[in-house]
């Protein structure tokens, strides 16, 4: 069960109620919505979350949830490449919220809108769950399908992690992964691990930064600085 979906779709049932006494034709859009929402929170499974060392030969760590640009991946980390397993489009995560908040614009205005977008919302985390579920029960984990990405460590120049941000840097592309919140702080010492040298994060880039010109002042002291060469 999603509580968040849930409790959204509960909302959205008190707001149909309210403003389907001022306009009762609105509640024929608002009424399946808000009830679709609330079926879509009891069926949706709670995020998995960070599986740190799984029970799979050659994983080390797989991450639930990472957006790329506007899809959604499952990050799994082998031995040595990671795999990125597609669990969403930009068609899901994208399009289908806004065809869904411009019928709600259409019928409730704004207030329509807005529950034809959270219903986007509600319906990609349903859809995604069905994904990770089928990846997982097909242990297809360790297997590039169509619209995957894999990455060999040895390609890997660089390896950041930022905030909620982790940035993957080869010497022909370069990309970020978004994660929720809470989550950099929990794989930042298996990341370390399996990257090694090629691994920094803010605090490390920070430093780095501050070394940097550091080296720079002291080549380059203030004293030194507009002297003119005399004869």
């Amino acid at each position: 069960m999603r509580k968040n979906i849930l409790a959204a779709g509960v909302i959205l049932l008190g707001v149909a109620i309210v403003f389907g006494v001022s306009y009762p034709p609105g509640l024929l859009f608002s009424l399946p919505i808000s009830t679709l929402n609330i079926l879509l929170g009891i069926l949706t499974r709670a995020l998995p979350g960070i599986e740190i060392q799984p029970p799979f030969a050659g994983i080390r760590l797989v991450v639930d949830r990472g957006v790329v640009r506007a899809s959604i991946y499952q990050l799994v980390f082998l031995d040595s490449k990671l795999i990125l397993k597609r669990l969403s489009s930009i068609g899901v995560t994208v399009i289908l919220a806004l065809v869904l908040a411009v019928v709600g614009l259409e019928v409730l205005g704004i207030i329509g809108a807005l529950m034809g977008g959270i219903t986007g919302f509600s319906l990609q985390e349903f859809l995604t769950q069905r994904m990770r579920n089928k990846i997982g029960t097909g242990n297809e984990l360790t297997a590039v399908g169509r619209g995957d990405i894999e990455i060999a460590y040895d390609d890997l120049l660089e390896v950041r992690l930022a905030k909620s941000r982790l940035y993957l840097i080869t010497e022909n592309i370069s990309f970020s992964a978004s994660f929720p919140r809470g989550y950099s702080g929990k794989i930042e010492p298996m990341l370390a691990q399996i990257f090694e040298s090629k691994f920094m994060t803010e605090e490390s880039i920070r430093a780095a930064e501050a070394a940097e010109k550091e080296n720079e002042k002291s080549q380059h002291p203030r004293g030194d600085r507009g002297k003119l060469s005399s004869r």
